[in-house]
C-alpha cells in the first residue's frame, strides 16, 4: 500500500511581510528573525544566504494599478456606515465614528482579532473594517504620514497598495463578502492634517489573482536577496539596529542623521 502524500503546509504570511518583501526581501527575514526570538526566546532564522548578490529592484511583481483612486482631504463617511472590526492592539488609530456607529463583530474581539485565510496562508490585522450602507465591508489601513503629491510614482508608496490588497483578501474570508476597495488613509499627524487624504484601492479578480501570485513568488524564493536603496534602508528597523550589511544608507547619532555610502560587496 502507497503512504499518503504527505502536503506541506504554506509557510505564514503576513501583510506585513510583503510589504517588507516588497521593499527588501532580506529586511523581511531579519523583520521576521527578530520576531521569532521575541516570541519563543530561540534566535529565528534567516534563509538569505551569506553570499547573496543584492539586487537592484524589487522581485515583487507589481500589482495591479490601473484603477486606483487617490482624494484629499477626510475620509467620505456615509450617516449609515458603521465600524465593525478594530485592530485593539494599535493605540494611535484616529476615531473616525460615535460610539452609537460602532458595532463591533464579537467574532474578533478577546484576542482573536486577527483575521485567517487558511487557504492561502496568510494573517493579519487591518487597522479597521468599515460596513458602508451598501453592506460591503472595507479594510482601512491608517498611515500618520501624509498624502503625497505623486503617491506611487516619485514616493514609492507602493508597498501601501500591497497592504491594502492583502488586507482585502482577509475580509473577504472573515466576513464572507469581497470588498469592492481597500482603503489606505493618511492622517498627517506632524502636519495638523493639512494634507490629509486617501487611496482608494480597487480588490477584485486581476487584485486577487496577483495575490496569489505573490504568494507563491514569496514562498519559492529561496534567497530573499537585500535591494540596497536609499528611501528602503533609511527607514529600515534592522537597519537601524545594525543588522544589515548590504545598507545603502545607516542612521547615525541620536537625531538619526543619515550617512549614505556605496553597497558593500558580499
Amino acid at each position: 500500500m502507497l503512504a499518503p502524500t504527505v502536503v506541506p503546509a504554506l509557510e505564514h504570511l503576513t501583510p506585513h511581510d510583503l510589504v517588507t518583501y516588497f521593499r527588501c526581501p532580506f529586511e523581511m527575514e531579519l523583520v521576521r528573525a527578530a520576531h521569532a526570538e521575541r516570541t519563543t526566546g530561540r534566535a529565528g532564522t534567516v534563509r538569505t544566504p551569506p553570499d547573496v548578490v543584492p539586487l537592484r529592484h524589487s522581485p515583487m511583481f507589481a500589482p495591479p494599478l490601473g484603477h486606483l483612486a487617490v482624494r484629499e482631504g477626510r475620509l467620505d463617511l456615509g450617516d449609515h456606515d458603521r465600524l465593525v472590526y478594530e485592530d485593539a492592539g494599535e493605540d494611535d488609530l484616529p476615531i473616525l465614528f460615535p460610539p452609537e456607529r460602532i458595532r463591533l463583530d464579537a467574532r474578533f474581539s478577546e484576542g482573536h482579532a486577527t483575521l485567517v485565510d487558511a487557504e492561502l496562508g496568510l494573517a493579519g490585522r487591518p487597522d479597521l473594517v468599515i460596513q458602508r450602507s451598501d453592506g460591503s465591508f472595507v479594510p482601512v489601513e491608517y498611515k500618520s504620514t501624509h498624502l503625497f503629491v505623486g503617491y506611487h510614482e516619485a514616493h514609492g508608496r507602493l508597498f501601501d497598495t500591497v497592504q491594502a490588497i492583502a488586507e482585502c483578501r482577509l475580509v473577504e474570508v472573515a466576513f464572507g463578502r469581497r470588498p469592492p476597495v481597500g482603503i489606505v488613509l493618511y492622517g498627517d499627524a506632524k502636519g495638523g492634517g493639512e494634507h490629509e487624504g486617501w487611496v482608494e484601492v480597487p480588490y477584485g479578480e486581476p487584485e486577487e489573482h496577483w495575490l496569489r501570485a505573490v504568494l507563491r513568488q514569496v514562498r519559492d524564493d529561496p534567497v530573499r536577496a537585500p535591494v540596497p536603496a536609499e528611501r528602503n534602508c533609511a527607514g529600515c528597523g534592522p537597519n537601524g539596529d545594525g543588522q544589515c550589511r548590504y545598507a545603502a544608507a545607516r542612521y547615525e547619532g541620536p537625531l538619526h542623521r543619515v550617512r549614505f555610502a556605496a553597497t558593500p560587496r558580499p
